[in-house]
C-alpha cells in the first residue's frame, strides 16, 4: 500500500511541475514556425530570421500577435539607440566637419526614431493601436532622412550606410508584425453579429 501511495505522491509531484511550465506558452515549434511567418512577409526573409533567431528566447512569453509586436518593438529600439550612440560618439571623435554635421544630423534623425517607436510601443501597451503605424511611418521617414546624408557617392568611412540598412530590416519587422496585430484586431470576434 505504502509502495502505490509513494508512486501516485511521484506522479502528482511530477505534473504539478510539469503542467504549469507549459501553460500559457506557446509549443517552441509553434513559436518558431510563427516567427518564420512573420519573417517571410518582409523583403529580407534571411536577414529578418537571423535577426529573430538570435533573440528567440526573447520571445517565449510574447502572448500572441501582440506579445510578438512589442518584442520586436523593443529590438528596434535597442538597435535604433545603440546606432545613436555610436553616431554621437563619432561626431565627438571626427575632426572632419562635413562628417560631423553628417553625423549630427543622423543623430538626431535615430533619436526621433526611437522617440517614435517607443510612442508605437506605448501605444501598443494601452491597446490604442491606431497611432502606432503613423509612428512606424514616422520612422521609416527618420532613417530615409539619415540615408540621404550618405548617399552613394558620399564619404562614409564608419559605414553608416551599412547601419541604415540594417535598421531599415528591423524597422521592416515592426511593420510586419504591428501590421497582422491590426489586421487581427480588425477582424470580428467569434460570436460578435456585425
Amino acid at each position: 500500500m505504502a509502495y502505490y501511495l509513494h508512486k501516485i505522491i511521484f506522479v502528482a509531484l511530477v505534473v504539478a511541475i510539469a503542467v504549469p511550465s507549459s501553460l500559457g506558452r506557446r509549443e517552441k515549434s509553434d513559436l518558431e514556425n510563427d516567427l518564420r511567418d512573420l519573417c517571410s512577409q518582409t523583403n529580407k526573409t534571411k536577414k529578418c530570421w537571423n535577426i529573430i533567431k538570435s533573440e528567440f528566447s526573447r520571445f517565449s512569453d510574447a502572448d500572441g500577435n501582440k506579445g510578438v509586436a512589442g518584442v520586436v518593438i523593443d529590438l528596434a529600439i535597442a538597435k535604433s539607440d545603440e546606432i545613436h550612440d555610436k553616431l554621437n560618439q563619432l561626431y565627438d571623435d571626427s575632426k572632419n566637419d562635413e562628417l560631423k554635421e553628417k553625423y549630427l544630423s543622423c543623430s538626431k534623425n535615430y533619436n526621433d526614431a526611437s522617440r517614435n517607436l517607443d510612442l508605437a510601443r506605448r501605444n501598443l501597451d494601452s491597446d490604442d493601436y491606431r497611432n502606432i503605424s503613423v509612428q512606424i511611418d514616422d520612422t521609416s521617414d527618420e532613417l530615409k532622412s539619415c540615408k540621404h546624408e550618405f548617399k552613394k557617392d558620399s564619404f562614409d568611412p564608419a559605414h553608416i550606410r551599412n547601419r541604415n540598412k540594417e535598421f531599415k530590416i528591423y524597422v521592416e519587422i515592426v511593420k510586419v508584425a504591428t501590421d497582422r496585430l491590426l489586421q487581427e484586431n480588425d477582424q470580428p470576434q467569434e460570436g460578435n453579429i456585425n
